[in-house]
C-alpha cells in the first residue's frame, strides 16, 4: 500500500504540484524505506534532464518521461557480483526501481490527462436539431420541456446562469417552461424576442416562410421585434397568436378573427379560437403528430409538408399556389394528403421519389 502513495508523492513532487503537508509525508515515508529514496535521487536528477539529440528536442513528455527512466535504468544497472550479499541487494533494488518506475510512470500519466480534463474546455452550448421528417423532444437544464418540429434547431447553454434563461431558435418549437420568477427564459429568434417567467408556447419562425408567429397557450409572455426599441413590447394573453409579416403586404385574416388589432414595432396579434384544445388548434396540433392546415394557401401548405414528410415540393401554376385549405391529417402519407385535397380543389400532382410537382 506504501508503495502506491510513495509513487503518487513522488509523481507531484516531480511535476511541482506536491503541497508542504505532502512533501513532509514522502520525506517521512523516504526514511522508512531507503530504497524508494534512491530512486526517487535518480529520477530527479534526471527530472529535468535535456533530451538526447537522438531522442528530439521536441519529442512529447511521454517520450520524455520514458528517456528519464530509461535513463534512470542505466544508472541502477546491476553490477558484477563479489559477495552474495551485495547481489541479493542490488537484485532487490532494481525490482523496487522497476515496480515504483512502472507505477510512477502511470500516476505521472493519470496527473497529465487529469489535468488536461480540467484544463479543456467545456462546450459552452448545446445544440440540437430535428432533421426534416423527425421531431425531437428535450428537456433544458433547468427542467423546462421543449418540442422541436422538423427541420428546425434550438441553441441553448450547458448550463444557464444565475440570473437569466436564454434559448436561440430556428424553425418551430413548442416550449414548457419551468417557472422560476427570479430567472426569465428568454427565447431569441430572427425576428422576435419572447420572454417568459413560466408558460407554454409555441413559436413558428422558419428561414423560408413569409412570417414569424408566437402562440401563447397559457400564462403571460412579452414579446418585441428584434432590434427595436425597448418601449416597443408587446404583452399576450392565452389562446392570442402575433404574426410578424415579412412581406410587403397585409397578412390574411383569421376565420374566427377578420379584424387583427395592430401592435407595436407593426406586429399583428389574432385571437384563437376560444376554448379549443391543444391538439384541435393548427398552431399545436404538430405537437400531437396531427398536421392541420386552416386557411393557409397552397404555397404555405407545401413549406409544411416539405418539412412534415421530408420532400421537395415545386408548385407550377401560381393560381394553384393561392388555392387555401382546410383540413385535419393524423396518419396519412404525402400521396394520402395530395389526394384528399383534391377533393376540394382542382390540381394534379407528381411524385417521383421525393420530389413533387403540382399543377392545375
Amino acid at each position: 500500500m506504501h508503495k502506491e502513495r510513495v509513487t503518487q508523492l513522488i509523481a507531484r513532487k516531480l511535476s511541482g504540484e506536491a503541497t508542504p503537508e505532502e512533501i513532509k509525508e514522502l520525506d517521512m515515508l523516504l526514511k522508512e524505506h531507503p530504497a524508494d529514496a534512491y530512486l526517487l535521487s535518480i529520477l530527479a536528477d534526471y527530472w529535468t534532464t535535456s533530451l538526447s539529440p537522438a531522442t528530439g528536442e521536441d519529442a512529447d513528455p511521454e517520450t520524455h518521461f520514458r528517456h528519464i527512466l530509461d535513463a534512470a535504468a542505466a544508472e541502477t544497472k546491476e553490477p558484477e557480483p563479489v559477495y552474495e550479499k551485495q547481489t541479493h541487494y542490488i537484485r532487490n533494488l532494481l525490482s523496487i526501481a522497476a515496480v515504483l518506475s512502472g507505477l510512477l510512470f502511470f500516476s505521472w500519466l493519470y496527473v497529465k490527462v487529469y489535468r488536461n480534463r480540467q484544463e479543456a474546455p467545456v462546450a459552452s452550448r448545446i445544440e440540437t436539431i430535428a432533421k426534416p421528417g423527425a421531431k425531437s423532444r428535450l428537456l433544458l437544464p433547468d427542467g423546462s420541456i421543449v418540442w422541436l418540429n422538423s427541420g428546425s434547431r434550438i441553441s441553448y447553454p450547458a448550463n444557464f446562469t444565475d440570473s437569466l434563461r436564454e434559448v436561440e431558435l430556428e424553425g418551430e418549437a413548442y416550449f414548457d417552461v419551468a417557472k422560476n420568477p427570479g430567472r426569465p427564459f428568454i427565447v431569441h429568434t430572427h425576428d422576435i424576442n419572447i420572454k417568459v417567467l413560466g408558460t407554454a408556447f409555441n413559436v413558428k419562425c422558419y428561414p423560408e416562410d413569409t412570417r414569424t408567429e408566437a402562440t401563447l397557450i397559457r400564462g403571460l409572455v412579452q414579446v418585441s421585434k428584434t432590434g427595436n426599441k425597448p418601449q416597443d413590447i408587446l404583452l399576450l394573453h392565452p389562446h392570442e397568436k402575433v404574426v410578424i409579416n415579412r412581406t410587403a403586404g397585409n397578412i390574411s385574416a383569421d376565420t374566427d378573427n377578420p379584424f387583427p388589432k395592430a401592435a407595436p414595432g407593426n406586429m399583428i396579434v389574432t385571437s384563437l379560437k376560444k376554448n379549443a384544445a391543444d391538439t384541435a388548434l393548427a398552431e399545436t396540433a404538430w405537437v400531437y403528430n396531427k398536421l392541420v392546415f386552416d386557411g393557409e394557401n397552397f404555397q404555405e401548405i407545401s413549406n409544411e409538408m416539405e418539412r412534415w414528410f421530408n420532400v421537395k415540393i415545386a408548385i407550377n401554376d401560381s393560381t394553384v399556389a393561392g388555392y387555401r385549405f382546410h383540413a385535419r391529417f393524423e396518419n396519412e402519407n404525402i400521396p394520402e394528403v395530395l389526394s384528399a385535397l383534391q377533393l376540394s380543389l382542382p390540381f394534379t400532382f407528381k411524385i417521383d421519389n421525393n420530389e413533387v410537382n403540382i399543377y392545375k
